[in-house]
């Protein structure tokens, strides 16, 4: 049951329903949360069960033409309120980060309404029935599922539980119901890489599952008395790197591993055409090989004139290869551009933590707050800070922070075009 906070000027239902009434059902299904009324707005007809004043109404509702909408917006309780994870993961990230930061990052959601909205990972280990039913009924596609491995045995040890239902089974169930699925699997040497990797591409592949990204396992230093697992090492980064490139040649595309496991094994990404239409993009795969296409693209549809300037710019240790890969293309063609990066080492999370999206402010005023910067201003990429927010993971603000280094801060996003711009024009967003 939700209430009607507001009825578009739009919605075929006026005069029928009212702002205040309490829908409970849409098309018989109870109101559970907003896909609810997404699936039945989506209808060209169907009934809506509703309360007013504690009657209990219904009403018959008939699209005449595709851009007819019930126009109709609720309250807070029909917003999804994440379904919390039950595993107890040998690798979970959340369970690694230190304390006092924002209480929303210590959040586990394992939860497939948030797959299909936003792209999150689920396990699927806590899916009823209904929940598999309203997914293949409401076609919720794609989802976005951490498979890790399909021997079960071995997946149920990595998700720390005790028994969980066959993922093979429930990923065929989904796929045969023509429900897309992009996969991941969190790699831990000695778990779940060599033929085990191998064996899950195999039985993933015949699935028919769209995607799936090899990623290496992220620990941080917060891991006292939890299982004891260590970074992946250059030899068996280069190893699933094998696995998954002839894998890949073999069955003409399908997997792929991330730009972090290139790294590690201290081996040249891919260019664009490798990853296809970069569906795993999230998970770090083709970050470096799309931003660089970009990134050439901008360079050569800017008209050349002269611009001398210094800028200064902040990276992770995983990101200082690419850095200077596009200080070196800019400067090409803008040679009296001086650009400085900075690489950041992570001592918030840890020095195993080298990806430039987890760093924060504390450790680059830790770093370099005593330095006196010379260049005209500094840049932070967007990924170190909160989505849609000017504050760092540790809750330093871009303007504290600018303030701390006594230096101009320009935010870009992480888009070639983006970093080319900022570089050139000090475009940016707005500061917090």
């Amino acid at each position: 049951m939700a209430k009607i906070n507001r009825i578009l000027s739009k919605s075929i239902l006026h005069g029928k329903i009212k702002k205040g009434d309490d829908v409970t059902a849409f098309c018989g299904r109870p109101f559970g949360d907003i896909l609810d009324y997404i699936y039945a707005d989506s209808l060209t007809e169907g009934k809506i069960n509703f309360t007013r004043k504690g009657i209990e109404k219904e009403i018959y509702f008939v699209k005449s033409n595709e851009n007819d909408t019930l126009g109709l917006e609720f309250d807070e309780s029909a917003e999804i309120k994440p379904i919390e994870c039950k595993n107890n993961c040998i690798f979970c990230f959340v369970r690694q980060l230190p304390p006092n930061l924002r209480k929303s990052l210590y959040v586990r959601d394992d939860d497939y309404r948030l797959s299909f909205a936003t792209g999150s990972y689920i396990t699927g280990t806590n899916l009823k029935e209904d929940d598999i039913k309203r997914i293949i009924e409401y076609k919720l596609s794609p989802l976005y599922v951490s498979v890790h491995s399909t021997d079960d045995k071995i997946r149920n040890f990595i998700l720390g539980v005790k028994k969980s239902p066959s993922i093979t089974t429930l990923l065929k169930r989904l796929t045969d119901n023509e429900i897309e699925i992009h996969a991941q699997i969190v790699l831990v040497g000695g778990i779940n890489d060599g033929n085990n990797l191998l064996k899950s591409l195999t039985d993933m592949c015949e699935l028919r599952i769209s995607t799936v990204a090899v990623v290496p396992v992220g620990l941080t230093s917060f891991r006292e008395g939890k299982f004891p697992i260590m970074p992946l090492t250059e030899k068996q980064a280069s190893e699933a790197i094998d696995i998954t490139e002839n894998f890949y040649n073999s069955h003409k595309g399908f997997c792929y591993c991330s730009d972090e496991m290139y790294q590690i094994a201290k081996r040249d990404v891919h260019d664009e055409k490798y990853y296809g239409d970069f569906e795993q993009i999230e998970n770090g795969v083709g970050l470096i090989a799309k931003f660089i296409s970009e990134l050439n693209f901008a360079i050569e549809n800017t008209a050349e004139k002269k611009v001398k300037k210094t800028v200064g710019i902040f990276t992770g240790v995983s990101g200082e290869s690419t850095m200077i890969l596009a200080r070196k293309l800019i400067k090409e063609k803008f040679p009296d551009l001086e650009i400085n990066i900075y690489v950041v080492i992570n001592n918030f999370f840890g020095e195993t933590v080298t990806v430039t999206g987890l760093v924060t402010a504390s450790d680059i005023i830790k770093q370099y707050g005593e330095k006196k910067f010379d260049e005209d201003y500094l840049i932070i990429p967007s990924v170190m800070l909160k989505e849609f927010e000017s504050v760092f993971l540790d809750g330093v603000s871009v303007k504290e922070l600018s303030k701390v280094l006594k230096k101009k801060i320009s935010v870009c996003n992480t888009t070639g075009e983006s970093f080319l711009e900022t570089v050139l024009y000090e475009r940016r967003k707005k500061n917090g």
